[in-house]
């Protein structure tokens, strides 16, 4: 199976590379600074010349995209289009190039987050764009062509990087274990069009 994960250096994607290539026969790792893969989600351009580097895939992780961080008072119209750019038209962009990249019947996961459900202060910009991807997945999995599922993973705040002992938008923060295994979860399933949370 060959798997391509995006934003793998980030506290998600390095769990993801780090496990999924021990267990399967090609992973590949892509990220900004990546000498071999290098690709920015916010330029089209970046992403159609990372998948013409590679073969054919089974799977595209997207574990890339940010958003600004502020009170609701503080935040521009700029710091919103830091998002939308970024972790929303980054993996809407990701959707439209890698279905002509990827095997029939195979499958992208996008990542968001316990945001698009639950509120934590300072993150208004990153709950927009998260709840923005839910909605888009649901509407596009029913369009997307050559039996291709399109899920999502909705994770809350990790362990190790987040404290063991402190609550995220109300909720602890989930193990590595935790983490991978939903990930698994969204790449096995038969079902397309899905969030798959865990918080």
């Amino acid at each position: 199976m060959k798997i391509l994960i995006i934003g793998a250096t980030g506290t998600i994607g390095k769990e993801l590379y780090h496990t999924f290539k021990t267990e399967y026969t090609d992973v590949y790792a892509a990220h900004r600074n990546s000498e071999h893969y290098p690709v920015d989600i916010t330029d089209s351009k970046s992403i159609k010349n990372l998948f013409n580097k590679l073969p054919k895939l089974d799977v595209v992780i997207n574990a890339a995209g940010t958003a600004a961080w502020k009170p609701l008072t503080e935040l521009s119209e700029e710091d919103y289009y830091i998002g939308i750019r970024s972790k929303l038209m980054g993996q809407v962009n990701l959707v439209h190039i890698a279905k002509d990249h990827i095997n029939d019947n195979g499958v992208i996961l996008l990542t968001t987050g316990i945001l698009a459900d639950h509120y934590e202060p300072n993150t208004v910009a990153l709950s927009l764009v998260n709840g923005a991807i839910h909605s888009f997945v649901y509407a596009a999995s029913n369009e997307i062509e050559k039996g291709i599922r399109l899920n999502v993973v909705a994770p809350g705040a990790i362990s190790g990087d987040f404290q063991e002992d402190k609550k995220f938008a109300g909720h602890f923060p989930i193990t590595k274990k935790e983490l991978i295994d939903i990930y698994r979860q969204a790449l096995t399933t038969k079902l397309t069009g899905q969030i798959f949370k865990k918080y």
